[in-house]
C-alpha cells in the first residue's frame, strides 16, 4: 500500500497578538489615574495679607540701572555732571535703599585709571556688588 502524502498548509506567522497588551496598558492607566492623590496647590501658596495696625508705607524703588560716567575731566551720575563727593553720597543712599542695584560704570577713553579705581572702591565701600564696567568712545 502506498502512502499518500498530505499537503500541509502553512499558516503565515501572525506575530505577537497586540489586543491583550493594549487591554493591559489601559487597565494599568485606569488604575494609576484613580489611585493618584492630587497635590493641594493652595496649601503651598504663600499669601501675605496686610496687617490692620499700620497704614501701608509708600516705598519708592530705585531705578533698575544706575549709570556712572568716569571721564577725563568729570564724573556723571545718570548723565548729570557731579563731583566725586556728590557721587559718593549718591552711592551711599543707593546702597541703603537696595544693595543688589545694577550699576553700570562707563569709562571714557581718556580717563585716568585712578578715577575708575576711586569709583569702584566707593562701590565696594557701600557693598554694591552688581557692577558692570564698559569703555566708551
Amino acid at each position: 500500500m502506498a502512502k499518500r502524502e498530505r499537503k500541509r498548509t502553512v499558516l503565515p506567522d501572525e506575530g505577537i497578538p497586540m489586543t491583550p497588551m493594549i487591554d493591559v496598558v489601559f487597565l494599568i492607566l485606569i488604575y494609576f489615574v484613580f489611585t493618584m492623590e492630587p497635590i493641594d496647590i493652595y496649601a503651598h501658596l504663600n499669601v501675605y495679607t496686610p496687617s490692620s495696625d499700620a497704614p501701608p508705607k509708600e516705598k519708592i524703588d530705585p531705578p533698575s540701572l544706575i549709570r556712572i560716567g568716569v571721564y577725563p575731566d568729570a564724573y556723571t551720575f545718570d548723565d548729570v555732571p557731579v563731583t566725586f563727593n556728590q557721587l559718593d553720597g549718591f552711592l551711599e543712599r543707593l546702597a541703603k535703599a537696595k544693595k543688589d542695584q545694577s550699576v553700570l560704570v562707563q569709562c571714557g577713553l581718556g580717563s585716568r585709571h585712578g578715577s575708575l579705581v576711586r569709583v569702584l572702591n566707593s562701590c565696594a565701600k557701600y557693598e554694591l556688588r552688581n557692577l558692570s564696567v564698559v569703555s566708551t568712545n
